[in-house]
């Protein structure tokens, strides 16, 4: 995330993650040949948005929206030989803060992978 999170230096070329771009790219998955796609979103489409309230939100708010529908889009035009799972995360349905984007505070790291794990497992052993 420009702005929040520094760019990774690469032989002299700074990069983002890829996810400012295309975060869930299911399409892609497919071009490559996959069939079957599992994602893992780590929780932030299933937490429902809430309006912006100063105006650096409207941005991080606008960004959530146009991934969202990045993704519902994908998810309409699969093919029909394809299958998507889209993995729980486990988490609560709070809106995100953003907490979420302090990448070096790692007090929840670990309650949020185990978190995610056993949920994610559950969904795996009952499909």
């Amino acid at each position: 995330m420009p702005g929040l999170l520094p760019p990774v230096e690469i032989d002299g070329e700074h990069y983002f993650d890829g996810g400012l771009v295309h975060s869930i790219p299911i399409g892609r998955a497919i071009e490559l040949g996959a069939r079957t796609v599992y994602v893992l979103h780590v929780g932030r489409i299933e937490r429902p948005l809430r309006p912006p309230t100063r105006l650096w939100e409207v941005g991080l708010v606008a960004l959530e929206i146009a991934r969202r529908h990045d993704f519902h889009e994908e998810m309409s035009a699969l093919p029909d030989d394809v299958t998507v799972h889209v993995l729980p995360s486990g988490g609560t349905q709070r809106p995100p803060d953003l907490a979420q984007f302090r990448y070096r505070r790692k007090t929840d790291v670990e309650a949020n992978i185990e978190r995610a794990y056993r949920a994610s497992a559950a969904y795996l052993a009952a499909h």
